[in-house]
């Protein structure tokens, strides 16, 4: 009788896996057991939410470190046209954009509906240090 697998990325509920869940708790040793029973790394819910956009949401450096290093995609885009770069810009965490950035992350991603930027958000927050990472004056 061949032993049952557990599936890698189950989805809970609102297309939620458990790698999503772990990563909006900034529960990296999870999100690492996750990643290494092969879960999808750029899964996404219902809203085209990844894992990694749960971990910025939260500011979950460590976390967001792991899925950057399994290949989250740093380019996904939800539904609303969000990036894990804008979701940083708008938090103000220098620390995260520049990782983002190192893994080649697009500036010129914008939201549906306001055509907003990563710069704009960052812009219009006053986060001066997230305008000059992303280029701006």
């Amino acid at each position: 009788m061949p032993s049952a697998r557990m599936n890698p990325s189950p989805t809970i509920e609102n297309g939620h896996t458990t790698l999503m869940y772990a990563a909006l708790a900034g529960d990296t040793a999870t999100v690492q057991a996750r990643l290494n029973s092969d879960a999808d790394v750029n899964a996404k819910d219902g809203e085209g939410r990844t894992a990694l956009m749960f971990a910025i949401i939260n500011l979950h450096h460590d976390t967001v470190r792991v899925l950057l290093d399994h290949g989250a995609d740093v380019n996904a885009r939800a539904n609303d046209g969000a990036t894990a770069l804008m979701l940083a810009a708008s938090s103000s965490d220098a620390e995260i954009v520049k990782a983002l950035l190192n893994q080649g992350a697009d500036t010129k991603g914008k939201y549906v509906e306001t055509g907003k930027t990563a710069l704009m958000l960052a812009a219009e927050r006053g986060y001066t240090n997230i305008v000059q990472l992303l280029g701006g004056d």
